[in-house]
């Protein structure tokens, strides 16, 4: 996966919100995330795995990857249970996918770099990839919610699906993406962040008043999301033996804060755009506090990690 590699990309997501709120067409925005879905996001997914290298232990490749898998459907399932009886439809399933989902190629890795180095980074970018199957392909049915075998399947077959068919298929047989693929796809994964970020901004910009009422849902969902579950997973690894380094970093990916894909799916299904903005928003700035207050804490020479 891709990240920026400093917090300059502020600026594009300062750039847009002051351009809207200046009297700018804001459906400009609009389309963005069709553009993502259909071409950024796919050209990012195969590359992602051209970033798997020779240089991971492979009982921790393992692991990792079993975690991701058994992690995301058990959160899948745990979190449709909760909310089995939750009244509001537009928010539901935003609500499961941000228990499931974390940030990594925005906020996570810049961390991950700093907390676990280059090893943690590679670790990520595994999680990053088996999640991509069930984002593709079980959550994105969750959120089109179109009935029949035939229009399930379908609605799957989406190009990010596809893209990561490609990918597992590619790192199987160990072949790869010929020339004339790989340049177009790094020009258009290259363009996912400063779209994603253009569209974040527009986003701000049309939901100002909704960031004034973050409600209950709002907090329960980041509270759970940031401490509980990766206090929980950090946990039960421990209790089942997993050495301490890793553990921790399974604790510190499901950490992340709600992914902009939360935001992007509740726009283009319909769901409470504005709730998930207002949970994007808080839960990024809950994260970055919390890695604040470690790097305080390593300063003053308590290390955890």
């Amino acid at each position: 996966m891709f990240q920026t590699d400093s917090f300059y990309f502020l600026i594009l997501i300062a750039l847009a919100f002051l351009i809207v709120r200046m009297g700018f067409n804001a459906k400009t925005f609009d389309g963005i995330p069709k553009i993502l879905f259909n071409l950024c996001i796919p050209a990012v997914i195969l590359i992602s795995f051209s970033d798997l290298d020779s240089g991971l232990s492979q009982p921790d490749l393992f692991l990792v990857s079993i975690f991701a898998a058994a992690y995301t459907l058990s959160i899948y399932c745990l979190a449709h249970l909760a909310l089995r009886r939750y009244q509001n439809s537009a928010r539901k399933e935003p609500l499961i996918f941000n228990m499931i989902v974390g940030n990594v190629s925005f906020v996570g890795l810049p961390f991950i770099a700093y907390f676990f180095g280059a090893p943690g980074v590679r670790l990520a970018i595994v999680f990053g990839v088996v999640q991509d199957f069930f984002i593709w392909s079980l959550c994105y049915y969750m959120f089109a919610q179109k009935g029949g075998l035939k229009q399930a399947f379908k609605t799957i077959l989406n190009p990010c699906f596809v893209a990561v068919i490609i990918g597992f298929f590619l790192a199987g047989t160990g072949a790869s993406l010929p020339t004339f693929v790989q340049t177009p796809a790094h020009m258009l994964a290259d363009a996912m962040i400063p779209l994603a970020l253009l569209f974040i901004g527009g986003l701000l910009a049309q939901n100002t008043d909704a960031l004034t009422k973050i409600d209950r849902d709002a907090v329960f969902s980041v509270a759970i999301k940031t401490f509980l579950l990766p206090a929980a997973v950090f946990a039960l690894l421990t209790v089942l033996g997993v050495a301490f380094p890793l553990a921790l970093f399974c604790g510190f990916i499901t950490a992340l804060p709600v992914p902009l894909l939360s935001v992007l799916f509740s726009k283009e299904f319909g769901k409470d755009v504005a709730f998930a903005n207002v949970v994007f928003v808080l839960s990024t700035l809950t994260f970055i506090l919390a890695c604040i207050a470690l790097f305080l804490l390593q300063a003053r020479g308590f290390y955890i990690f």
